[in-house]
């Protein structure tokens, strides 16, 4: 049978069979026809798809800007990974509507403003100037590419511009503002009283029905998290140094080692004459700078002040028209023998000629600072404690460089390290990655016990710097899965929060009741207080954000006003399980006759801001809901 096929695949019939199978190849490519090499696509928005590549690249930027954002209070196993990957294509898609509009609405970003806005970037500048090597380098450390990111920033762009035409544009009348100042700035008096429900809880316990019930009910309450109890093996330069001691002799020679820090050396204050005569200069420049030299001391020792002949004859550009002064100088500054001059001087002495590789001086001592600080008795703690510090450091690294390998060389045991480092392994109590108290509330430790490599293939952890001076390698012992804890592991919490409820509902029962006497017109609030001996509070003409509490506040703010002298009741069950009477007395609105010109600018402005931002969301909205949006990312896929 195949050499019958292979007999009539020959001349035309042959042909005809290559031709057919051509011609889809030409028209789609060879990965169409056999369905393969085209990208995964995660949503569809109208007829534009967002591909698994655009969308993983936007969920990693979005983690980084999170973890950038949140710095060492990063803690991953704080984020719903599902949610935020479904936040992140809503974004994209979100997004990809606002492009779709700005290009019907014909916004353009021209390649010009595009490449201006890159060149704008910090990131991408080298002494605040654009450097393409700068931006090249940081979009490969992204994984992005040139092309990629210009494309993006042009999409930007473009949503910025139907952004500001929508929001910018936005304005408000004169009936706007004052409705709205007269909402802003309203005041509003009230009184209120307290009805505790810790004053009723029950004194029995409820029925073990009704725990059973709760139980039963709220099962999703009492699951207890994935746990890990590890072992460790902790460094800490502190703790290393309260277990070292130096002899005398030790601290003796770190404190000559180190004296400058103990001790001040002697410093002078002096003033110069210089004649000029550098080295290389002949004879002839020499004997008349000496001369010179000479003609001036002679001068000051018969009585003229040393600052005029400094004035008047020094060659030093520097000092001569400070009077020659230098100030204060130690040893090892100047010149060694001007130095030495300096330093045999008494206070106010004037000194010989003396030669130094700039010529022939004259020197007069202005001023001594001696010798200060503390001789090695007195300061003998400080040395100590800097000694082992320093020494301390020392082992720590050499410690914390040598546990990094041998946990790394032995994975499945802290022992030889342990034994190697005359360290003993500590173990931990249960920890769930939400963190424990103590050292394990370090999100990085947390991290590396329920990492992968640790918790599933059993290894080490690498070593954990949880400060330069602090580190942790740490292996899990043991690992609990999260589950429902037991009835009678919870039972005495549910007892607490059922009669907590009881309380609840027999403090809003009597609050009811005195609010429909009130209601009534029987008695006051003032009444109530005194017979209920509680706590009457008064609050006069007082704004929203001052009104005693956001539960109070949203609450008072959403009374209707009084009605003539009347005040107007209403009761609130509070979130704690209080009741709350309220007496709202007096409502006075805002008024715009109060502001001056200026604030009445500048509150339209913040008006038409807000109303700008609510009017670009709503147009966001009506996109969304009028688009065709297919979404194939799955909730469940794997975040990973």
């Amino acid at each position: 049978m195949l050499q019958s096929i292979r007999d009539r695949a020959q001349g035309w019939i042959a042909w005809l069979i290559v031709i057919l199978i051509s011609i889809p190849f030409a028209l789609w490519g060879i990965q169409e026809y056999l369905g393969v090499g085209s990208e995964p696509v995660v949503a569809k928005v109208n007829n534009t798809e967002i591909t698994e590549r655009a969308f993983e690249g936007r969920y990693r930027d979005y983690r980084a800007q999170l973890r950038q954002r949140l710095g060492d209070a990063y803690r991953p196993d704080l984020f719903d990974e599902t949610m935020l990957r479904q936040e992140t294509l809503e974004s994209m898609v979100r997004d990809e509507l606002v492009v779709q509009k700005a290009d019907e609405l014909g916004m353009k970003a021209g390649d010009a403003l595009v490449r201006a806005e890159i060149a704008r970037i910090p990131v991408f500048q080298v002494n605040g100037r654009f450097s393409m090597e700068a931006y090249e380098r940081t979009l490969r450390s992204q994984g992005l590419s040139p092309q990629g990111f210009e494309e993006r920033m042009y999409r930007g762009l473009i949503s910025d511009q139907l952004e500001n035409a929508i929001s910018g544009t936005a304005w408000v009348t004169d009936q706007e503002l004052a409705e709205s100042l007269r909402l802003r700035g309203q005041q509003r008096s009230f009184a209120y009283l307290t009805i505790p429900a810790s004053a009723h809880i029950p004194e029995d316990p409820p029925s073990d029905d009704a725990i059973q019930a709760y139980y039963d009910e709220h099962t999703q309450d009492f699951i207890a998290p994935e746990q890990v109890k590890v072992g460790y093996i902790e460094l800490d330069r502190a703790a290393i140094a309260d277990t070292l001691e130096a002899d005398e002799t030790t601290l003796r020679a770190y404190y000559e080692q180190h004296k400058q820090n103990y001790t001040t050396p002697e410093r002078r204050r002096a003033s110069h004459i210089l004649f000029l005569a550098e080295e290389g200069a002949d004879e002839a420049q020499i004997e008349d700078a000496l001369k010179q030299a000479q003609a001036a001391r002679e001068r000051i020792l018969t009585g003229e002040d040393f600052g005029e002949v400094a004035k008047a004859l020094s060659q030093d550009p520097g000092s001569a028209q400070q009077g020659g002064d230098l100030g204060f100088f130690g040893r090892d500054v100047m010149d060694p023998a001007f130095e030495g001059a300096a330093f045999a001087l008494e206070e106010g002495a004037v000194s010989e000629p003396v030669r130094s590789v700039f010529g022939y001086h004259i020197i007069q001592v202005t001023g001594i600072q001696p010798a200060g600080g503390k001789s090695f008795e007195e300061a003998r703690p400080e040395v100590e404690e800097a000694h082992l510090r320093a020494e301390a450091e020392r082992v720590y690294y050499d410690y914390a460089e040598r546990l990094a390998d041998l946990a790394y060389e032995e994975p499945t045991t802290l022992l030889p390290a342990a034994d190697a480092l005359g360290i003993e392994i500590q173990h931990s109590d249960w920890i769930p990655r939400q963190g424990a108290s103590g050292l394990f509330r370090n999100p990085k430790l947390t991290a590396a016990a329920f990492s992968d490599d640790v918790l599933y293939q059993g290894n080490n952890s690498e070593l954990v710097e949880i400060t330069p001076e602090h580190s942790v390698v740490l292996r899990v012992l043991e690992h609990k899965e999260a589950s429902t804890r037991p009835l009678e592991e919870v039972r005495d919490q549910i007892i607490a929060t059922l009669r907590q409820q009881q309380a609840a509902a027999k403090a809003k029962e009597r609050g009811e009741t005195q609010l429909a006497s009130l209601n009534e017109g029987g008695t006051t609030l003032a009444e109530i207080a005194e017979s209920l001996e509680l706590e009457l509070t008064n609050k006069d003409l007082v704004e929203r954000n001052a009104a005693g509490g956001r539960e109070i506040a949203n609450a008072v703010f959403r009374m209707a006003a009084p009605a003539g002298d009347e005040s107007r009741y209403q009761g609130l069950a509070s979130a704690n399980g209080d009741y709350l009477l309220i007496a709202l007395s007096e409502v006075k609105d805002g008024d715009i006759s109060q502001l001056d010109d200026n604030e009445k600018e500048q509150l339209k402005r913040s008006l038409a801001a807000s109303m700008g931002r609510a009017e670009y969301q709503h147009m966001l909205d009506n996109l969304r809901s009028e688009a065709k949006v297919e979404i194939r990312l799955k909730a469940s896929q794997d975040p990973r």
